[in-house]
């Protein structure tokens, strides 16, 4: 069966089971890492979908992009369920919003007051007073101690975690990580306009590109898919009647995965 009637049986399951996943929030005792949980399903289905559309008109060079900004997603996903299935906290969540959303505040407020000096102007933002006033969790780290903490959410970190004991995540047996580590250097050239990403392009009009982005949209509907699929399982632990959707989600996958040899 083609990998797209594999999503829209994947996008039925969806449908009739998320209302009953993602509304657990108004109760859950984990409310930012359910919020982050479900905000990745939104995110990584938006990707799949932008992917499709590149394949669909033939543009495998931001197909790759895309790629590359899904293996980050997920990435950062898995880092989030691991810490949340062992830490039972929602400690994982609040991390994510304070750490990563308070360094991306002083990233911005500092990009603002370089243009300014680029324009000749003389405006000065202070950047520690705007990000206290967005993420008054952080007032009280010192720059170093913010950046060392946002930094566990970057990809290096995330690696260094999921190969760790209890995890062990990248390995030959687990396919999505396995196929993202070795990938994720080379499509970066992809984002940041790179000369590898030049080399390839002199191979675009051969047939096996396009076939490639079939090949990785195959994958990344199986990844989009795990990733609600392992929420729904997250969420199960604390609310029980959701216990019966990953199950219908992996029997959706079912023939994709037979295809693959899973």
């Amino acid at each position: 069966m083609h990998y797209r009637q594999i999503d829209d049986e994947f996008f039925v399951v969806f449908q009739d089971t998320s209302a009953r996943v993602f509304g657990r929030i108004s109760d859950t005792a984990y409310p930012a890492t359910y919020r982050c949980l479900f905000a990745f399903c939104a995110k990584a289905g938006s990707l799949k979908t932008g992917m499709f559309e590149c394949v669909d008109t033939d543009n495998p060079y931001s197909f790759k992009i895309l790629l590359r900004c899904f293996c980050e997603h997920y990435l950062r996903f898995m880092y989030v369920w691991s810490r949340f299935t062992q830490e039972k906290s929602d400690q994982p969540g609040q991390d994510f919003y304070n750490f990563c959303g308070a360094a991306e505040a002083v990233d911005y407020v500092s990009s603002l007051t370089a243009t300014e000096r680029l324009l000749g102007k003389d405006t000065v933002v202070n950047a520690r007073k705007a990000v206290a006033a967005l993420y008054p969790e952080v007032e009280h780290l010192s720059s170093a101690e913010l950046e060392r903490r946002s930094a566990m959410f970057k990809y290096r970190s995330i690696l260094r975690f999921l190969v760790s004991e209890p995890y062990e995540f990248v390995a030959g047996e687990r396919p999505f990580l396995a196929h993202i580590v070795p990938a994720y250097a080379l499509l970066s050239s992809y984002v940041h306009g790179g000369p590898y990403a030049e080399m390839e392009m002199a191979e675009f009009s051969q047939p096996h590109v396009l076939e490639a982005c079939h090949s990785n949209a195959e994958v990344v509907v199986l990844m989009s898919a795990s990733v609600y699929l392992l929420t729904a399982a997250a969420v199960a632990r604390e609310f029980p009647e959701v216990g019966d959707v990953p199950a219908k989600v992996n029997a959706a996958l079912k023939p994709l995965r037979v295809t693959d040899g899973a």
